[in-house]
């Protein structure tokens, strides 16, 4: 099995699938970790520009693990951890991210980025969005979906953070 956890950053990517790869007795793959070890990437503004293709060649004879990456790859399940932006402004900011890298990840969380993103490579009945504010709640949502027990984007689970409050709070 393979099981894709992603999300914008602060949601809670590495802390819960570590969590989860330690439970199944998995392998914790993160993404960023994982090319640097792997490949000879170009980094820019200290971050890795990953050639997706030849990650996901390389993740691909790869089984029991759990993938950490906010670019989605090739797995079994797609779990997208979501929280609600007043929450994930309060992660960023302990942080210390920037202004402008804080305000692109409240938009992206806001606009669902990442179920767009998840979209080109699952389909909604692979990909659960999970609520990520406690690790408790998160943590047993996770293993629900994994032991077949969640519901998915095509059954109706979605969260809306598209709203006039959220929309402003990044203009702040």
């Amino acid at each position: 099995m393979r099981i894709l956890i992603s999300g914008v950053p602060g949601v809670g990517k590495t802390l819960i699938s570590k969590k989860v790869a330690e439970t199944l007795n998995f392998t914790y793959i993160n993404i960023g970790d994982f090319a640097k070890e792997n490949f000879e990437f170009p980094v820019e503004e200290d971050e890795i520009i990953i050639d997706e293709e030849a990650v996901e060649n390389k993740l691909l004879g790869l089984d029991n693990v759990i993938i950490d990456s906010h670019i989605p790859f090739k797995a079994d399940k797609a779990i997208i951890l979501r929280c609600n932006p007043k929450i994930l402004l309060e992660r960023l900011n302990l942080r210390g991210y920037s202004k402008r890298k804080i305000q692109d990840n409240l938009m992206s969380e806001i606009l669902d980025y990442e179920i767009y993103a998840a979209k080109e490579i699952f389909s909604d009945e692979d990909i659960y969005e999970v609520l990520s504010e406690d690790v408790n709640e998160t943590m047993i949502e996770v293993m629900n979906v994994i032991n077949g027990q969640g519901i998915s984007l095509k059954n109706g689970n979605h969260f809306n953070f598209l709203t006039e409050d959220n929309l402003q709070m990044i203009e702040k």
